[in-house]
């Protein structure tokens, strides 16, 4: 089972990403105010800030934009790069109005899929089958 998404189309994957930019764009002001503070010069500082800022703002564009594919292959659910198995899973939490599944694992890990973000209602209806389907054989 294969289905896509696009940040810009999924209310709380768009908060993630902007909230991520915000966040750096903050780190980058207090950077560049400590520089400022430290003896460096205004405009030189300003400059840097603003192209970082710049670059920041044009990656949050071309991640909200890009197109992003979820994978289900046998007993593993795939995201490049994250895997997680089917049986790592206990429970899973279904929020119809955002268009997301949380995946409740065995044990926590980085390279783990934790949430599953949907664009369409057809294809989360079809992963919640999948997800009802498997968690009833499985004792």
């Amino acid at each position: 089972m294969i289905w896509s998404y696009r940040a810009i189309n999924n209310p709380v994957a768009r908060r993630k990403w902007l909230y991520l930019s915000f966040a750096l764009i903050c780190v980058g002001l207090i950077y560049s105010t400590y520089k400022v503070l430290s003896g460096e010069s205004l405009i030189g500082v300003s400059l840097v800030f603003v192209f970082f800022a710049l670059m920041v703002f044009l990656y949050t564009i071309i991640t909200l934009g890009k197109i992003r594919y979820y994978i289900i292959e046998g007993d593993t659910i795939i995201y490049k790069p994250f895997k997680t198995k089917i049986e790592d899973i206990v429970d899973f939490h279904v929020d119809e109005g955002k268009k997301v599944i949380k995946l409740k694992l065995r044990s926590r890990s980085l390279f783990k899929v934790r949430t599953l973000y949907f664009e369409r209602d057809e294809d989360l209806n079809d992963v919640l089958k999948f997800l009802r389907k498997t968690f009833q054989r499985s004792p």
